[in-house]
């Protein structure tokens, strides 16, 4: 049950964290935290929707972290933040916490190896949980193309330079096929998030898109588009991408396990599961993760000639 705008402030009041020592003892008394968030980390979901539910599975954190070490922990939940911000944020310490998509925790890591992935979201895929999901490449029954080997020639639509299923994969995938991402296309529009593409796809006004492997199910549960199931259709399924991390840079090294901890143990609880289903939709629950699970993706830029200086505009 997500809570209403008053009960969301009193949160954010409570979670104004900072690291209180003892002046006499030296001893800490309340630990502190900051959490960062970007805007699109989920579709079709408002603002005080998904800042509700974070929040909620802030207070599970907070409650695993009382239940299995004794002691308190607070962890302040920030506003959101465009992706080139929070790697900027996780990196020069402005956060310690941040749920970043695939691509913002390389490029983060990439600058401060502290920058560490502990727990990665879990997702059904085919039917089965699983830490990875998949990127699609898709057009409309109306363009008539159907095989991948027809798009070339066409107008392209991928999502922000910096998604990592919007953009990056799907360009990767293309490449893999001997279809050139860029110069295979007259026309080729960076169109924003998962649902924009989509609905640019649907409209017409490109003649592919590229998204996560539930874009085209998303569209297809909102208002207006509830023939997108029969009207878009999937050319291209890539390869499997590890999931969206929780990323953290803390040096402590127990401070950071006893956190890696209450994250997943949170994940299960009823409300922790409920929380972070509505805030990363669809998501099942967290799992411990090693940060070299995502080196494939520095793999994929290398072989796309790009670096962050191309995807991210300062």
């Amino acid at each position: 049950m997500l809570l209403p705008s008053s009960e969301i402030q009193h949160l954010n009041t409570v979670f104004a964290y900072v690291v209180q020592l003892d002046k006499i003892s030296g001893l800490v008394l309340m630990i502190t935290l900051k959490l960062s968030y970007y805007p699109w980390i989920v579709q079709h979901k408002s603002d005080l929707e998904i800042r509700s539910a974070i929040c909620l599975f802030v207070n599970e954190i907070q409650q695993q972290w009382q239940k299995s070490l004794g002691s308190s922990i607070r962890i302040e939940v920030l506003n959101p933040v465009s992706v080139p911000d929070q790697i900027n944020m996780i990196i020069e310490n402005e956060c310690d916490i941040a749920l970043m998509n695939p691509l913002g925790f390389v490029f983060a890591r990439s600058h401060q190896k502290k920058v560490e992935a502990i727990a990665i979201a879990l997702r059904i895929i085919n039917n089965q949980v699983g830490k990875t999901y998949f990127a699609q490449i898709f057009t409309h029954k109306r363009t008539a193309i159907k095989k991948l080997a027809q798009i070339k020639g066409r107008s392209m639509g991928y999502g922000y330079p910096y998604s990592t299923s919007g953009f990056i994969i799907p360009a990767w995938t293309l490449m893999q096929e001997q279809i050139h991402p860029f110069t295979s296309f007259p026309r080729i529009e960076f169109l924003g998030s998962h649902e924009v593409v989509a609905i640019a796809v649907y409209d017409g006004d490109v003649d592919i898109g590229t998204g996560h492997d539930g874009v085209i199910v998303d569209l297809a549960n909102q208002r207006g588009y509830g023939d997108a199931l029969d009207q878009l259709v999937t050319l291209k399924q890539s390869a499997p991408i590890p999931s969206d991390p929780v990323v953290v840079n803390i040096s402590d090294e127990k401070l950071k396990l006893n956190l890696q901890k209450a994250l997943v143990q949170a994940s299960k609880t009823p409300q922790g599961k409920e929380s972070i289903g509505i805030f990363w939709g669809n998501v099942q629950g967290l799992e411990i993760i090693d940060s070299s699970e995502y080196e494939m993706l520095n793999q994929c830029l290398i072989d796309l000639k790009l670096f962050e200086k191309d995807l991210i505009t300062k």
